[in-house]
């Protein structure tokens, strides 16, 4: 039989580039503070996993343990556009983030109760992403139209 041309554009499996040093610190620096997220790595895709294809990548967020929020990312910048979704799941209400982000944009601070998809420019400054609450599982999501994720600072 012969194998599906398209069979490697479908990804079944936890495929994540690896984290940058940056992160593994910010991680580690919360995580020694007793704050740490529980959280499922879902998959990602970039041209390194699937030639051709555009940065995204997911995640399922179930709750936080200690008794501070978790920033999840530092600020940086992209050469390229990006769109981060946050998904409450709590079926009743969709609507409801089912917790509290703060988030800042072009040095603006939001706090985020709801789902919502958020479009970041290119050369915008964003986050940190600090997750203050997580009362029910929230599903992120995150996209670029380019072929890699890289930060520029």
């Amino acid at each position: 039989m012969t194998e599906s041309k398209y069979a490697k554009n479908i990804l079944t499996e936890d495929l994540m580039p690896p984290q940058s040093p940056e992160y593994i610190k910010l991680m580690e620096e919360q995580k020694k503070a007793g704050n740490t997220i529980d959280r499922t790595l879902l998959m990602g895709i970039q041209d390194s996993i699937v030639k051709g294809s555009f940065f995204a990548g997911c995640e399922w967020l179930w709750g936080l343990t200690g008794s501070g929020p978790v920033n999840i990312e530092l600020p940086h910048t992209h050469d390229f556009d990006e769109i981060i979704g946050l998904f409450g799941s709590i079926k009743s209400q969709p609507r409801n983030l089912g917790g509290e982000v703060e988030f800042w944009m072009g040095g603006e601070q939001h706090i985020i109760t709801n789902s919502c998809l958020i479009f970041i420019p290119q050369g915008v400054e964003h986050c940190p992403l600090i997750f203050r609450r997580i009362d029910s599982p929230i599903f992120m999501f995150e996209a670029g139209n380019d072929t890699v994720y890289q930060k520029i600072r």
